[in-house]
């Protein structure tokens, strides 16, 4: 997502989810929070 400047829903079509709900869902049981707010983390560590 970060990589490629994609939103939540465009990266679960991107690894092959049917459904955007449940790749937030799924990534938020394995990783502990959605998608966006890593993405979010991540941009303001790179800004600094």
């Amino acid at each position: 997502m970060l990589g490629e400047n994609l939103d939540a829903t465009s990266a679960a079509y991107h690894v092959g989810y049917d459904d955007a709900s449940h790749f937030n869902r799924e990534y938020k049981r394995l990783f502990g929070a959605p998608p966006m707010r890593d993405v979010e983390r991540l941009r303001e560590a790179v800004r600094g």
